[in-house]
């Protein structure tokens, strides 16, 4: 039993090495200019324990990224329960994204996006994973902030301050603009802007009927004495990408 927790250990060990290494070369060479030969160099284990672990170079890059991204959404999530539940209101929220994107963590996973934005085949492995990572944030705006109760709206909402915190955290790593001020005015306009995007959703013919179930799906109410159910992270497919080695 002690040896099977030790090879558990050693294997998890092994992976994690194997999945940093990947993210640091994706970041400094691109997905075509990456190999699992430079990988398992890097991250100090041998050829061998590298394809024993991840086969092909699409499985250790699916793994790696899958892993960056999973670890940013249990950021989010662990950020998100830590605030008591009478301050969890829209403007909270922006302040915990930025928390979080701002900080160190966060750069490694912008930097693959932005890898990718040259490299089709890293791109779609990004694409393909940062979809569960967006749901995250959706499905934490809709438990979280009580103003925001539509779906739509959320899913609004979300992109627009996910896209805006992002934006003003690579200006702070890049050392322009005024990523502090940025901030201030999207807690500003928070209010304002869920009322306006709210406006724009209930235009939609089918919307008002749609908005009870799909809020439940995500979120369902809690009974009383209970704290609201926290969303829960969702894989997502990610589609094959040619083997360079």
């Amino acid at each position: 039993m002690i040896e099977r927790r030790r090879q558990e250990v050693r294997t998890a060990q092994t992976q994690q090495a194997l999945c940093q290494a990947t993210i640091e070369c994706l970041v400094e060479y691109g997905y075509a200019g990456t190999t699992t030969r430079m990988v398992a160099d890097r991250a100090g284990v041998s050829r061998g324990a590298q394809t024993h672990h991840y086969p092909t170079k699409h499985e250790l890059v699916v793994a790696a990224i899958e892993q960056l991204f999973a670890d940013q959404a249990q950021v989010f999530i662990n950020a998100f329960e830590m605030v008591p539940q009478e301050e969890r209101t829209f403007r909270r929220a922006i302040d915990e994204l930025w928390n979080i994107v701002s900080g160190p963590a966060y750069a490694a996973t912008l930097e693959v996006i932005v890898a990718g934005r040259t490299d089709d085949e890293l791109r779609a492995v990004v694409h393909g994973v940062a979809v569960g990572l967006e749901r995250t944030v959706l499905d934490l705006f809709m438990w979280f902030a009580p103003e925001i109760d539509d779906p739509e709206v959320a899913r609004r909402v979300a992109d627009v301050a996910l896209t805006l915190v992002q934006g003003a955290a690579v200006s702070r790593y890049g050392g322009f603009g005024n990523p502090d001020e940025v901030i201030e005015l999207v807690r500003l306009l928070a209010n304002p802007a869920v009322t306006a995007i709210a406006a724009l959703s209930a235009s939609t013919p089918t919307h008002a009927s749609q908005t009870r179930s799909a809020r439940s799906a995500i979120a369902p109410d809690p009974q009383p004495g209970q704290s609201p159910a926290r969303p829960a992270g969702r894989a997502a497919e990610v589609p094959p990408a040619s083997e360079t080695t």
